[in-house]
């Protein structure tokens, strides 16, 4: 999983780090670590004075570090992130994530993180070929790895900034959805791209994929997309059994943090998705299994430890993700940049301004027809002040990150995907996010809490903000 000596388990650092009376390589790598967790905690000191989300500071903290090389090494692994990261993070969301308050907005959330997804990922590639002239699956490759909202920056934004309750509930359940199903498309894609190149080396005629190859993509991705949710899902109900009878809130605590990896693991071993497993157990535990496994002790102990892991990973997570996009030149691929930025953003705006109106129809329609239905499980109209924020709420990260460096060696043009990638994450992370600290303190009901049994999301919004 990680490459070099001196690899410590997010991070890559120096080859050899050579200190005062002969320090071990080892002792460099813990002190470097301890430096960038006092500079996350300063960050963070000063962002909480300032009102600024502290996600936001430590990107640009990071951005100062890559651009004056402090410490040119640091950088992201892309398997790291996948497989240490983004599992600590998403189990930590979705075991937050009060389940009641994401099926009153489950319509919303399924069009924006299912078929938006695929909306927004053809409407970025658009302009890549057209504009940037990259072959079409080449172009759809790059969208796919642009194209889905990175769950970290975005759940950790509305954090800081304490957004409305049902507006918070519908972006950080699309935010949670969509990275399952954009890595889920990024492997899709990457696959038939893969094939064809495959094709066209051994000279076959038609350059293309073949029937059975088909088929079997379809069925490959169809697990892809299942697996990894009935995964996630058998796992936690099996486990909360288990923590019926353990009375013990060290294991139980544990346990929690094995499933949240475990299932990655199994899934991936599975070959489906591990952060569709990943999300399916958070929900299910923090949902089910708070309630009838693990015991009323061991409850908080489980909030503190999550809420610490996820403080901790995000802080290192955006350092290095800012020193990764201050140390990487750009001005080559500034042309396919700006191309891929204006689809990112077109996709974003289409599928909001599109779907949003169509479920608004869908909820008035159903209250028309089918008055009887409690209202706690009808949908009800969003806000159409909402949808400029929706929009903007649409930033990138690591995981785009993390997909663009775990590219093959073979793809055609790696090297500028992989640029263009940073320039879509530093304008989205930077520019959407400082336009909606920008914006919220002052848009009309962005803190309004929701009143309705449907929009019932007034979950304890002040639980962490």
């Amino acid at each position: 999983m990680y490459s070099g000596v001196g690899a410590v388990p997010f991070l890559v650092f120096p080859s050899k780090v050579t200190l005062a009376g002969g320090a071990s390589t080892t002792a460099g790598q813990v002190e470097t670590l301890v430096a960038l967790l006092a500079l996350a905690l300063v960050t963070a000191l000063f962002a909480r004075r300032l009102r600024f989300p502290y996600t936001l500071a430590l990107t640009v903290v990071g951005l100062a570090l890559g651009l004056s090389h402090l410490l040119p090494n640091l950088r992201l692994q892309p398997d790291v992130v996948l497989f240490i990261f983004l599992p600590a993070l998403l189990f930590e969301s979705a075991w937050n994530s009060e389940l009641r308050y994401l099926v009153a907005n489950w319509v919303a959330i399924a069009l924006l993180a299912g078929p938006g997804l695929v909306i927004a990922l053809f409407v970025a590639a658009a302009p890549l070929h057209w504009g940037a002239g990259l072959p079409w699956l080449v172009a759809l490759l790059l969208a796919a790895i642009v194209a889905p909202t990175d769950p970290i920056a975005v759940v950790a934004l509305l954090r800081q900034l304490g957004m409305s309750a049902r507006l918070r509930v519908i972006i950080e359940g699309e935010s949670l959805f969509n990275d399952g199903v954009g890595a889920a498309a990024y492997t899709i894609v990457l696959s038939v791209l893969l094939l064809t190149l495959q094709a066209r080396a051994n000279g076959a005629a038609s350059a293309g994929v073949d029937a059975g190859q088909m088929a079997q993509l379809a069925a490959s991705s169809a697990w892809l997309l299942v697996g990894g949710p009935l995964i996630g899902l058998a796992v936690s109900f099996l486990v909360t059994r288990l923590l019926r009878r353990i009375e013990d809130r060290m294991i139980e605590v544990t346990i929690t943090v094995s499933v949240a990896y475990g299932v990655y693991l199994i899934a991936d071993a599975l070959h489906t998705s591990g952060l569709l497993a990943v999300i399916c157990a958070g929900l299910t535990l923090g949902y089910y299994g708070r309630r009838y496994g693990i015991s009323h002790a061991a409850t908080e102990a489980v909030n503190n430890v999550w809420d610490f892991i996820a403080y901790v990973a995000n802080s290192l997570l955006f350092l290095a993700l800012g020193a990764q996009l201050g140390g990487s030149s750009l001005l080559g691929a500034l042309g396919p940049i700006l191309w891929a930025v204006l689809g990112v953003f077109a996709g974003r705006v289409v599928i909001v301004y599109a779907l949003l109106p169509l479920h608004d129809a869908f909820a008035r329609w159903l209250a028309w027809r089918r008055p009887h239905i409690p209202a706690r499980g009808r949908p009800i109209p969003v806000p159409r002040g909402w949808r400029p924020l929706i929009a903007l709420a649409g930033l990138r990260g690591a995981l785009s990150l993390a997909l663009a460096l775990s590219l093959p060696v073979t793809i055609p043009q790696a090297s500028l995907i992989q640029q263009v990638t940073y320039g879509v994450v530093l304008v989205t992370l930077l520019g959407q996010g400082l336009s909606l600290r920008a914006l919220l303190p002052h848009w009309p009901g962005a803190h309004e809490k929701a009143a309705t049994p449907s929009a019932a999301t007034s979950a304890d919004d002040s639980r962490r903000d």
